[in-house]
């Protein structure tokens, strides 16, 4: 996804999942992509702090390790050409107000490249499918909760292939809907679950454009 203006970003989204949701209703529905205009709104810093409150449990899976992310502010980072901040697997992510503790963070905790799908699931030849296993914890400012849910949605992701060329994310439909990472999170709570993407390319940098004032998002290699 290049970047551009929130509301871009919002309305291709949209484009996006009113496709998906027409050739596969259910699923669409359970991928919820409801973007709206409060994406665009708030002028966040870009931080990794996160609200040391204990949180509400959200877990797609018992067994899931909880995020303790650190308490501390980091210094500003390193860029990559396209504006964005470089992350590894399994590393804190996040965004809130520089002067407030109530901080939301996220954790791309593993990419899975073509994982076996689901019984009735499937990719088209020539695509392939990414799966996200993603732990989030929000802090307590509802609005900014409710934006990381929107955010984290295959709608605002990308992938750029080995030849460098960006390719928009679409919703997949391989892996079972269950599991999938849900939307619509509140406030001081912590979720885990998938974000399963379909991109054309099955390495390169994986780009989540986080519609921030100060970047445009985050990257990972896969």
């Amino acid at each position: 996804m290049r970047k551009t203006n929130g509301s871009s970003v919002a309305d291709l989204a949209r484009k996006r999942q009113d496709a998906a949701a027409a050739r596969h209703p259910v699923r669409g529905r359970v991928i919820g992509l409801a973007i709206t205009a409060a994406v665009v709104a708030v002028g966040a810093g870009l931080v990794f702090a996160a609200n040391s409150s204990d949180p509400a449990r959200h877990d797609a899976a018992e067994n899931r390790s909880q995020v303790t992310p650190s308490t501390t502010t980091s210094a500003a980072p390193s860029l990559t050409p396209r504006g964005n901040i470089p992350k590894e697997v399994g590393e804190l992510a996040g965004f809130g107000s520089a002067d407030a503790p109530d901080q939301n963070t996220f954790t791309i905790e593993e990419i899975l490249v073509d994982p076996p799908c689901a019984a009735g699931g499937g990719r088209p030849d020539g695509e392939h499918t990414i799966l996200l296993d993603v732990t989030v914890r929000t802090g307590v400012d509802t609005k900014r909760a409710e934006m990381l849910g929107r955010i984290l949605t295959p709608g605002f992701f990308a992938a750029i292939g080995p030849d460098g060329t960006e390719h928009d994310a679409w919703p997949g439909e391989c892996t079972d809907p269950a599991d999938a990472l849900r939307d619509d999170f509140g406030p001081n709570s912590e979720y885990s679950g998938t974000v399963e993407l379909r991109v054309p390319v099955r390495s390169g940098t994986l780009i989540l454009n986080g519609v921030m004032t100060n970047a445009a998002g985050w990257e990972w290699r896969f």
